[in-house]
């Protein structure tokens, strides 16, 4: 089999599946975004890949580009990774039988009233699409989706990756080395509901040596920044901003929190910290909760509560017994639960089973 496999930056799970795929024999060619930062890696591997950038879901320019290069292909299935993708490649095939898989990550912003949709994960030439958990995969049979069409693949990770001994947090940013921790890493965008933790850090005991720090970058900078001022925590609340070293920086961390509001799907910054040993604080949004088992590897709150976070907190910084167990759960759930291997056999598999049904 020929698989085209279009995306835009890679990121340590995704390249770890094409590398997979390239030693188990399956023939891959990748496009990828040259000015995202993360296709670098593929360069120095074994991955034939080849830069073309999608400015939009239809973009002339590298539509002609794309359909050329699947007419001299002879692809069996085009893997987009990207809205973007899927929608050109969908476009691209027209009058040519390829089949197509699509991958999605989140929740929300689709519509059975939107064109948009109907450009990707609604397009009725869609063979199957990848759901990242199965909170995904529920979401999009609440859009009229067959459940013969959605997978569920996790992205998985290998706890490897991590066993080098995190070089600690960085002095600059200014975290007492005797803190109890919390951090969190990601995007500082409305669904993660950083109000929230901040908001939280304002209900912990007064002289708490509890310190959180927040790696990432996004247009609530601002605004949260301005609401620590506010809140009156800026000694216990640490911007870093973004970093290269953010996962490594993390796993010197006591507690990772994710307090998103809606739209998660399956959120790399938790699969990192837990495959660290860090016990986690997550909200029942999307797929966290499986991720997180509640009161075995971390503690899973509702949404919008600030004094949830808080008594979260409190209660794993007053037991470190409770720390260091849930933290070995974690490191375990995601070795076992959610291996790479484990992804890159499931995707083998669904490529197989797509060809054998043309």
């Amino acid at each position: 089999m020929k698989i085209l496999v279009i995306g835009a930056g890679f990121d340590r799970s995704e390249k770890a599946l094409l590398k997979g795929l390239v030693s188990a024999g399956i023939e891959i060619e990748v496009i990828y975004d040259p000015e995202a930062p993360d296709y670098a890696l593929l360069e120095s591997s074994d991955v034939v890949s080849e830069g073309m950038r999608f400015s939009s879901r239809l973009d002339f320019k590298s539509l002609k580009i794309l359909r050329r290069k699947i007419e001299k292909g002879e692809y069996d299935i085009i893997h987009s990774l990207t809205n973007r993708a899927l929608s050109n490649s969908l476009i691209a095939t027209r009058g040519r039988r390829v089949a197509h898989i699509a991958y999605r990550g989140t929740l929300g912003h689709l519509s059975r009233f939107d064109p948009a949709s109907w450009m990707t994960y609604l397009n009725p030439r869609v063979d199957r699409i990848v759901c990242v958990s199965d909170a995904v995969r529920e979401y999009l049979k609440t859009m009229g989706l067959p459940d013969s069409l959605l997978v569920t693949i996790y992205k998985g990770h290998d706890v490897g990756w991590y066993t080098g001994e995190s070089p600690g947090i960085p002095l600059e940013l200014n975290v007492p080395a005797d803190a109890f921790v919390v951090g969190f890493a990601g995007g500082l965008r409305p669904v993660k509901g950083l109000e929230y933790l901040i908001e939280s850090a304002s209900l912990l005991p007064e002289g708490a040596n509890i310190h959180y720090l927040l790696l990432g970058e996004g247009a609530l900078d601002v605004k949260l920044k301005r609401m620590v001022r506010e809140k009156g925590v800026e000694r216990v609340v640490h911007f870093a901003g973004f970093r290269d070293d953010a996962a490594s920086i993390i796993g010197a961390c006591d507690v990772f929190v994710m307090p998103s509001v809606e739209r998660e799907g399956l959120p790399r910054g938790v699969i990192e910290a837990m495959a660290q040993g860090l016990p986690a604080i997550v909200t029942n949004v999307g797929g966290m909760p499986e991720l997180v088992r509640d009161s075995e590897c971390g503690i899973v709150i509702e949404p919008r509560n600030a004094a949830a976070i808080a008594d979260a907190v409190k209660i794993l910084v007053g037991d470190r017994t409770k720390v260091l167990e849930y933290g070995q759960a974690a490191a375990k759930r995601i070795a076992v639960n959610f291996n790479i291997n484990d992804t890159i056999k499931k995707t083998i598999d669904l490529y197989r089973e797509v060809l054998s049904s043309e």
